[in-house]
């Protein structure tokens, strides 16, 4: 049954949730002409905005558009005026859903059916059953057939256990603090955002973190990476033993949220990777490896949001039983890579690149927000090509290389993946690249696991390999193609670097 909530106080739920002041929107239109999924949308983020700003609050809760955002923050990034669009995009969905004023088109169906069944998961064992999730996603959809292929070729590859739906023996051993965590995600928040204010934003990158072979470091694998991104898992291994790098595991380490916990609820959101960050600081971590660049962007984010926020501190003692430190620093594989350094890894490259013409591919969560990732320009980003030339690879300048993939939509918005995806690789292909690099699972599976399905609906005849970053820096250091599990890939991938 719906509730009736005055629209006043639905735009100031909203203020509070986002620190906007939406009075402060001029319907630029920067937001919508950035917005990769706004050809998909009735109200484009430019149209929601001023929906919110006039107080029909309830028509922005009932648009199609909450469930075609792809959460990638282009538009709070590209915001003049300093908005946070992006967040208001979440809050409005999260609003929708518990007071059941939202859209009736079947793309909220598919995606709340996405999130619901993915978080339920999370809630039982702490950790993400990608084999339980999908199985729960299709009784919701009734889409049974959907990847039927390609969820058996990851279970022939190991990528997907199905006895681990039955013993989730990889779950955490600590589930009363998951239960606790979701206990409060449904209490009411008193969470104020600061207020935001129209100010000239200047990318300034953080300075690289000290790594040097010898170094032990932490490791947060995420979920992804222990199922069906395990070939990222093991080119990572197989990189780090290449640079002397000593990997150690968070013990009892959760699921942080990824997509569906940020789409859904504030609170949850920041509990859960805040709960990592507790066990990374209690178990005395300096560094933790984060692969995934969504865990990556959620840990930063929540680290950030524990350090100014005593009640979000408040709440996670209550959880753990001590408050988190923020001593811990979540970094990806680019800033371990540049705390490296280009001139050790060039030492190191027994078998270079050899030329090879490569499409960095950053997607949006590495390098958005920029205020809180502050790692490359989340316009420009150049690192990842000073990487691998300094392997003596030849990357490519060109357009998408932070335009989103569709991220974690790639279940419930399959179309969507599929217009972006092809074209991020027109462009890519059309600038000279052969194959992409990337330095995320979830892009990873929309360029690589949707290729044959978006080349089939555009009649595209030739397929491009995609890399993980570690793939190719393990190799130029002397591993196999086979040592970093490119046998694993969808689109083969092991021809282009068997003869370096």
């Amino acid at each position: 049954m719906e509730q009736y909530i005055r629209p006043n106080s639905l735009k100031k739920q909203l203020e509070k949730a986002t620190g906007n002041n939406y009075a402060c929107c001029y319907q630029c239109g920067k937001c919508t002409a950035g917005c990769p999924a706004g050809g998909f949308m009735d109200n484009p983020p430019a149209r929601i905005m001023r929906l919110v700003q006039a107080g029909h609050v309830e028509e922005a809760m009932k648009s199609d558009s909450l469930w075609y955002c792809v959460g990638c923050m282009t538009c709070t990034s590209r915001c003049p005026q300093n908005l946070e669009i992006s967040g208001t995009m979440d809050s409005l969905r999260e609003l929708a859903l518990k007071t059941g004023k939202a859209s009736e088109d079947r793309s909220k169906k598919m995606v709340t059916a996405f999130h619901l069944a993915f978080l339920k998961t999370v809630r039982k064992s702490g950790r993400l059953q990608e084999l339980a999730l999908v199985n729960s996603y299709k009784l919701k959809t009734r889409s049974f057939l959907q990847d039927a292929g390609a969820g058996v070729q990851m279970i022939k590859q190991g990528k997907i256990n199905p006895i681990s739906v039955i013993t989730s023996k990889d779950g955490v051993h600590a589930k009363d603090q998951i239960e606790k965590i979701f206990q409060i995600a449904e209490q009411e928040s008193h969470f104020h955002a600061e207020r935001r204010r129209p100010v000239k934003r200047t990318f300034r990158p953080d300075p690289p973190v000290k790594i040097e072979p010898g170094m032990t470091i932490g490791y947060y694998p995420g979920c992804s990476l222990s199922g069906t991104a395990k070939d990222y898992d093991i080119s990572v291994k197989r990189m780090c033993e290449r640079l002397g790098i000593r990997l150690r595991e968070i013990e009892d380490w959760n699921c942080c949220g990824a997509s569906s916990a940020h789409a859904t609820n504030h609170k949850l959101w920041m509990l859960l990777p805040g709960r990592n960050q507790a066990l990374a600081d209690l178990q005395g971590l300096d560094y933790v490896l984060a692969p995934c660049a969504a865990c990556l962007n959620r840990q930063v984010t929540a680290r950030k949001a524990l350090m100014e926020s005593e009640e979000l501190r408040a709440e996670l003692e209550t959880v753990m039983g001590k408050e988190a430190s923020c001593r811990a620093q979540f970094i990806g594989v680019m800033q371990l890579l540049e705390g490296i350094g280009p001139e050790l890894l060039s030492r190191k490259a027994v078998k270079p690149l050899n030329d090879l013409s490569l499409a960095c591919y950053y997607g949006c969560l590495l390098v958005r927000p920029f205020e809180t990732m502050g790692y490359d320009d989340p316009e420009n980003p150049t690192k990842m090509e000073a990487i691998l030339e300094a392997l003596g690879a030849k990357p490519v300048d060109w357009s998408y290389k932070v335009e989103c993939c569709g991220a974690g939509l790639t279940l419930a918005q399959q179309e969507l993946i599929e217009d972006l995806t092809h074209k991020i690789s027109r462009n890519a292909a059309a600038n000279g690249a052969k194959a992409f690099v990337v330095a995320c699972p979830l892009c990873h599976t929309n360029l690589d696991m949707r290729q044959e399905g978006m080349r089939k609906r555009f009649g595209i005849n030739s397929s491009m390999p995609v890399y993980y970053i570690s793939d190719l820096v393990a190799i130029a250091c002397g591993a196999s193609p086979d040592e970093v599990a490119l046998d694993k890939h969808f689109v083969p991938a092991i021809d282009m670097v068997r003869n370096l």
